[in-house]
């Protein structure tokens, strides 16, 4: 499955960062895209309610996008961060973020759906955002999962830390996971084996074999 992963590092200007992934989803041919968490309004405090209410232009615009593609961020809304999936122009799945760090406490309320493994077109996939995965007991909740996503604006001097656990992630797993970070630019493809391509591009363009993972859990089974 070919995927494309996003990582660029938003401005205050909503509709540039919004035209700016519009852009790279159009040229994408990939039926996997994945960008980071609140690509197009940041963490942006100051105007709050403008970054909720911007949800329903976003909605709008990445919808008819979305046809053959499995389109994967998150925005603020409702005063949750929101994780979408948009697949042949309708949201297949929604998740919000319930392990807030630092000052999402103060803003966000809590997401009441834990990490869990959903399907589309047969592939079992699971986000984890952002902080989320520092959390072992989600990784034992998600045995069996094809392709980890995991959406993040993580912080530089932490990068390490995001490499690591996603590493160890996707081998503990015996899974691809597929990290999207628009801060630290940790992005990058992790496979069954712990093979890992990384790159600080803005596009990073790899593929996810399936039948490379069956191989590596029949090989190697846990």
């Amino acid at each position: 499955m070919k995927t494309t992963i996003i990582q660029f590092k938003p401005t205050k200007n909503y509709n540039k960062n919004l035209e700016k992934l519009e852009s790279f989803i159009k040229n994408s041919t990939s039926k996997l895209i994945i960008a980071p968490e609140v690509i197009v309004t940041d963490f942006d405090y100051s105007n709050w309610l403008e970054a909720n209410e911007y949800a329903e232009v976003i909605k709008k615009r990445i919808l008819p996008l979305s046809k053959d593609k499995i389109i994967v961020f998150t925005m603020i809304e409702d005063n949750k961060n929101r994780a979408y999936v948009f697949y042949n122009q309708k949201v297949v799945y929604i998740r919000e973020k319930i392990k807030l760090f630092g000052y999402e406490k103060k803003y966000f309320k809590v997401g009441e759906i834990e990490p869990e493994i959903f399907e589309i077109d047969g592939i079992k996939f699971a986000i984890l955002i952002c902080f989320e995965i520092r959390f072992i007991e989600y990784w034992i909740k998600l045995k069996g999962v094809d392709v980890v996503l995991v959406p993040a604006m993580w912080g530089v001097e932490r990068k390490k830390h995001l490499l690591t656990l996603s590493n160890a992630l996707g081998l503990s797993l015996q899974s691809y996971v597929v990290v999207s970070d628009g801060l630290a630019f940790s992005s990058g493809i992790i496979d069954p084996w712990g093979d890992e391509i990384r790159d600080i591009d803005e596009v990073i363009d790899v593929d996810i074999d399936l039948d490379y993972l069956k191989k590596i859990r029949k090989k190697f089974k846990l």
